[in-house]
């Protein structure tokens, strides 16, 4: 939709009014193939709660978004398919590591490990005397 805005402040203001713990948004990043910027300002500035919040976050801009742009809201930031291609994520982002790049034609598919289980860790981890566990 070219404004999506209005239907989805209709959205967030009547979730605030029910019990629910968090709003979980996914800033876009992509459209079809081409990159673009679709901040959702507008929705971490209604929702009162705890947020999560996805779409293509790197460990650099994450504290950026909760540390200076929006200090006073109870933000998490979420790294959804870096957790699939990197089993040590949070190990990578402690120590500074660069990611495994996933593979989205991978994700879903019937019985099929490939894509979920087969990312491997980094050699750091496991100098580090880290073992994956499947």
């Amino acid at each position: 939709m070219e404004d999506p805005i209005p239907q989805f402040t209709d959205v967030i203001n009547k979730a605030s009014q029910s019990d629910i713990a968090y709003l979980h948004l996914v800033e876009s990043w992509i459209f079809g193939s081409e990159d673009y910027d679709n901040r959702l300002d507008f929705a971490y500035n209604l929702w009162i709660g705890p947020l999560l919040v996805a779409g293509g976050y790197t460990p650099q801009e994450a504290p950026k978004l909760v540390d200076e742009t929006y200090p006073g809201k109870d933000i998490m930031v979420i790294f959804g398919q870096y957790f699939i291609s990197n089993p040590d994520l949070v190990y990578k982002i402690r120590e500074g590591l660069e990611f495994n790049s996933y593979n989205r034609k991978t994700f879903c598919v019937h019985k099929s490990p490939v894509g979920y289980s087969d990312y491997p860790s980094s050699k750091e981890y496991l100098a580090d005397g880290r073992e994956r566990s499947n």
